[in-house]
């Protein structure tokens, strides 16, 4: 990996009375996207599979829903031309975001008023608005790995998550909690409304990208293609299919729990208030808990504890299936979201790390690409195989596998870079 400086890091140097209070505000600016992006991914991941379930589909098929992932997964494959081509408004990173955010934004309002409108049309459009938020992604990791110095990497990932959580209240929570009650127009008005207004933030930081060093013409378009230059470097191409393994157990242990609660007879509208409120709330909670956790016992010992936690949310939702007690499945459904949200900061401090160079939004779409590319696939067969063998054996082997993850993933976090 190249050794030159982060560009936040010369940004830094070059104003070091006034770095924390800069710092202070990219994170905000950041995390004002971080939250639409967390809703957005939130509604697609949790919201409409656990309706849908609660209105009979079958969990085969509720698994299917998360087909709208994959854009997220496969968005590494047109990051290139976000490092290369600069649009012609704003600055190069925010003149993608902002764009794009308005586009999902609009393509939301317009479903608001589709409501009966043909299924194909409507994934249709829920395709378009995912291409739109995980493109805009791709930018906005990019302007993060440019204007966050080293020391704020812990940081700035658990403000990531603390802004992921507040969304994913919203696309887990509310959404699910309020549907019934507020119809088809209102709710998606008012997601298409929040997208807007939380672009407004990232503007603030149109200075601080203008003052960050040019990378040349030439440099994002020189070599290979990211993949290709990640999967040539030996030590790349390790740190590349830990991280793939780890994602494709820590997703699919928190992301199909809400179906087991209605698997267990819970209320649509239960799981929405309790697991979709609390959950994200116990994400919040993790990202402000894993900053000092990380700066104390450093990212692998965050790593252990998380992992320790998420045993035991396995622990509590395989009793609680097994004794069908809704309390035990809502806190361990609870706790592994945190779990797996600490084990997925201790990886994002390390993936800024890993993608400073010349590509840095190439880079790290590729880190964070793949892994969400694998674990929605298997997030997927996993529901198929559920369906046919159950919830208990599905927690025994992912206790198993998270034991495997931190086995595996404990080296390459320890790695000082």
């Amino acid at each position: 990996m190249s050794s030159e400086p982060a560009s936040g890091d010369t940004v830094a140097r070059s104003q070091p009375g006034t770095a924390d209070r800069g710092q202070v505000l990219t994170l905000a600016g950041l995390s004002a996207l971080y939250v639409g992006f967390g809703m957005t991914m939130g509604v697609i991941q949790g919201g409409f599979p656990t309706v849908m379930r609660a209105a009979g589909m079958s969990i085969g098929s509720a698994g299917w829903l998360f087909a709208l992932y994959l854009p997220f997964g496969v968005a590494f494959l047109w990051s290139p031309l976000v490092d290369r081509w600069k649009p012609p408004v704003l600055t190069p990173r925010i003149g993608w975001i902002v764009p794009l955010q308005i586009l999902a934004a609009l393509v939301v309002g317009a479903v608001a008023f589709m409501e009966g409108a043909p299924i194909a049309l409507l994934f249709a459009l829920g395709f378009l608005v995912a291409c739109a938020m995980a493109t805009m992604d791709i930018a906005l990791d990019g302007l993060a790995v440019d204007l966050v110095e080293p020391s704020w990497r812990p940081n700035a990932a658990a403000a990531k998550l603390a802004a992921l959580s507040i969304g994913a209240m919203i696309g887990t929570g509310a959404f699910v909690a309020l549907f019934q009650s507020m119809g088809w127009r209102p709710i998606f008005l008012c997601l298409a409304a929040g997208l807007l207004l939380l672009a407004l933030p990232v503007l603030s930081l149109i200075p601080a990208e203008r003052a960050l060093p040019s990378r040349g013409e030439g440099a994002a378009s020189s070599g290979k293609a990211s993949l290709t230059r990640i999967l040539a470097e030996p030590q790349q191409r390790k740190r590349l299919i830990l991280l793939t393994f780890a994602c494709c157990v820590i997703f699919p242990l928190s992301g199909l729990n809400r179906l087991m609660l209605v698997d267990l007879g819970l209320p649509v509208e239960t799981i929405g208030w309790v697991v979709g409120t609390m959950g994200p709330v116990a994400m919040f909670v993790t990202a402000l808990v894993s900053m000092p956790l990380m700066h104390r016992m450093g990212l692998a010992g965050a790593l252990v504890a998380f992992t320790a936690l998420g045993l035991l949310a396995l622990a509590a939702m395989a009793v609680g299936f097994r004794a069908v007690s809704p309390a035990a499945a809502i806190t361990g459904t609870i706790l592994a979201g945190a779990a797996v949200s600490g084990i997925y900061v201790a990886l994002t401090a390390r993936i800024l790390g890993w993608a400073v160079g010349r590509q840095p939004a190439t880079d790290y779409a590729v880190f964070y690409g793949i892994g969400r590319l694998a674990s929605t696939i298997v997030m997927i067969a996993a529901a198929q195989f559920i369906a046919h063998l159950g919830w208990l054996l599905f927690y025994g082997l992912g206790a198993l596998a998270l034991v495997a993850v931190f086995g595996l993933v404990r080296g390459p976090v320890s790695e000082e870079t």
